[in-house]
């Protein structure tokens, strides 16, 4: 064999043995993985509760998911809609709350979040002055996270109440219900 052909041919099987490690890399990544990967959404390891508390607890085929603070790059995410925080940025920290959610619902179901049926309940409380009234879109931050990863079963059954004062000074907490297989 000439020596450019043997090294062509070496090259030609190196690149398809990439494109196959590439092709069951994205297949074990998961297409839950996939699709954070696709939004730019990092989901870091699940944070130890600063309570008397569990970060989650399983249940059968439902996963309950403990209220989850807006924590962000920047650290805890603190201030009061109506006050001192526009409704934008309450629905990014309410998306932080989402984002620790599926850290804690990713330690649950060891790591596999394409064991999620579907969304089930949401709940969301958002530190308001009297007078806000736009708690829900607020909370929008998880639901349309969640709906962007699942489609319509990330869409769930949910509250958002407007409440004085949040642990910690936190501008809103999130918890949640996950059935899963």
């Amino acid at each position: 064999m000439e020596r450019r052909s043997f090294f062509a041919a070496a090259g030609a099987t190196a690149l398809g043995a990439t494109l196959l490690s590439s092709k069951a890399s994205a297949q074990s990544m998961g297409k839950v993985d996939a699709k954070l990967a696709e939004l730019d959404v990092t989901v870091a390891g699940a944070e130890a509760p600063v309570a008397a508390y569990v970060g989650w607890r399983k249940v059968g085929n439902m996963v309950y998911v403990a209220g989850q603070v807006p924590s962000g790059p920047d650290g805890l995410i603190t201030g009061k809609l109506g006050d001192n925080m526009t409704t934008e940025q309450g629905y990014q920290a309410a998306r932080y709350c989402g984002i620790n959610i599926l850290s804690q619902l990713k330690s649950a179901l060891d790591g596999d979040l394409d064991r999620v049926k579907q969304c089930v309940q949401i709940q969301g409380l958002v530190n308001s002055t009297d007078d806000f009234t736009e708690q829900h879109l607020v909370v929008n931050g998880t639901s349309e996270l969640f709906r962007d990863i699942w489609g319509e079963p990330g869409l769930a059954a949910r509250a958002a109440i407007g409440t004085n004062s949040l642990p910690l000074g936190i501008c809103c907490e999130v918890l949640a219900v996950f059935e899963v297989m």
